[in-house]
């Protein structure tokens, strides 16, 4: 436990930093993107990136994991207050949050929910804080050979995040790679796939194709959609007195936290399917007086909230030991290191310790300040909600060019940023889906590096110099077992021929 201890010696030197303010308005953005169904906390982290360029690793990170966090409550208020989830994160919420907020209880719902994501947030973080130092201290000892092969593992794992179409996830994983390799060779200097361009000696830039993928995609395919107006809803009225009630389930926040950590670890499952299987967990300790689950029942509220918030966490392990995103949102996460300069993965528990420990206390104090920030936003987030579609879709449009343009002030980039939003947006159109081009983006180079490193060790003999490393040949394994798994699983779910 000396990385927590560390971790919290760091706090009153990290209250008076920028990274503290900038990680409220992340988490006061995170809130308001998730609670509007549409936006979330995907398009928001996106959109935030290009605007870390210019901080220091911590503050940019503060901003970028506090609207992760916000965006991974918001959902719940929005589900309570107007039954529609912000995020799918939240569709397990609203079974009950929803009920209770029409037989009049908004403001016990809301406290519910807010409290279960702040205290799932901290567990979360504990475990984070935890576990990733010691993985990390396993990985450090990797050669370019088990380096390559995790990398290799971490674009397998692509399948399992593209749901019932891993084959589409695949290739547009491989599309990232292909996009990565275009640019000079680190190695010999030569240029390769830049047709002549200038602009492309330096590579594909990512941040043009990070914004371009997933928000402006988002704008265009909003316009298809019919705008929605959201003129109900309930008042909500918040006091102190209503914790009473809420602090006496203590079982339930730890077994919903631990379920959302787990899941969150697992690369491709995902916050939506932690919160359900959280619910689940929850059914069979119903207590006398309460309301039936789907009715009402506020344990239901506290386990999908409490797991869904507990997955930030869990996420963040792989991503930071391994270099191993496990959803896109950690993707667009992992980005924002790299546009730091900083490689996510063991070496930068060595090379950029402070960072490591920075982003720690962020997570940590970001999820108490959840509490706090949570029950006075969400009285006043009705309004935010009845904003027009045109006015929110707009914004996103604005900010996203408005970002791209100030990093390097080229005119080119917009022009990529264009060519990137529409691609995002035919291939959405066509049900690619397109976070596993960022991972395969961010992921390429490393993975060339150590491949290339391993070639010049093994001296020619790459297969008898792997075939004496246990531990690649254990992730290799592994990777195969990620590539064959889809396929299985669909199999099995293939009604028998009659």
């Amino acid at each position: 436990m000396s990385a927590l201890f560390d971790t919290i010696i760091m706090a009153p030197a990290f209250f008076a930093s920028a990274a503290f303010l900038f990680l409220l308005i992340g988490l006061l953005i995170g809130i308001v993107v998730g609670a509007l169904p549409g936006v979330g906390p995907l398009l928001g982290v996106a959109m935030a990136v290009p605007f870390t360029f210019y901080m220091d690793p911590v503050t940019s990170m503060a901003l970028l994991m506090g609207i992760y966090q916000g965006g991974a409550y918001g959902g719940a208020i929005s589900a309570t207050l107007i039954g529609i989830p912000g995020t799918p994160m939240a569709a397990a919420t609203l079974l009950d949050a929803y009920p209770m907020a029409l037989g009049g209880h908004a403001s016990r719902a809301i406290t519910l929910a807010t409290l279960a994501s702040s205290v799932g947030g901290i567990i979360g973080a504990v475990i984070l804080i935890a576990i990733a130092p010691a993985l990390a201290a396993i990985a450090i000892k990797f050669g370019p050979s088990e380096t390559a092969a995790f990398t290799l593992l971490g674009l397998a794992t692509i399948g399992a995040m593209s749901g019932e179409t891993p084959m589409k996830g695949w290739l547009m994983g491989f599309f990232g790679l292909a996009l990565a390799t275009i640019g000079l060779d680190p190695v010999s200097g030569v240029s390769r796939f830049t047709f002549g361009s200038v602009y492309l000696d330096s590579g594909i830039v990512l941040i043009p194709l990070l914004v371009g993928l997933f928000s402006l995609s988002e704008v265009l395919i909003q316009l298809e959609r019919p705008v929605r107006a959201f003129d109900g809803g309930v008042r909500v009225s918040i006091s102190l007195s209503m914790f009473r009630s809420v602090i006496l389930r203590p079982i339930n926040y730890i077994r919903s936290s631990l379920i959302g950590i787990f899941v969150g670890i697992l690369p491709g499952v995902g916050g939506d399917t932690a919160a359900f299987l959280s619910y689940r967990s929850a059914l069979p300790f119903k207590r006398s007086g309460d309301a039936e689950f789907g009715k009402g029942n506020p344990d239901g509220v506290i386990a999908s909230e409490a797991a869904n918030s507990a997955v930030t966490g869990g996420a963040l392990i792989p991503m930071l030991a391994l270099a191993i995103p496990g959803d896109p949102i950690v993707a667009v996460l992992m980005s924002g290191l790299v546009i730091q300069g900083i490689q996510p993965g063991a070496a930068m528990f060595l090379n950029n310790a402070d960072v490591v420990q920075g982003i720690f206390l962020v997570f940590l104090i970001g999820a108490a300040l959840l509490l706090p920030l949570g029950l006075l936003i969400s009285r006043g987030i009705l309004q935010v909600l009845r904003l027009p579609q045109w006015v929110v879709m707009s914004t996103v449009l604005m900010v996203s060019f408005l970002g791209t343009y100030v990093i390097a002030r080229q005119i080119l980039d917009l022009y990529a940023l264009l060519v990137f939003g529409v691609l995002g947006y035919l291939l959405r159109r066509a049900n690619f889906p397109i976070a596993p081009i960022v991972i395969g983006f961010v992921l390429g180079p490393i993975f060339e590096r150590n491949f290339r490193r391993t070639g010049l060790i093994s001296q020619g003999d790459m297969i008898g110099y792997i075939a004496e490393r246990p531990i690649t040949i254990a992730v290799l394994l592994l990777t195969l077992a990620f590539i064959i798994l889809p396929f299985a699983s669909r199999l099995r779910k293939r009604p028998n021929a009659a």
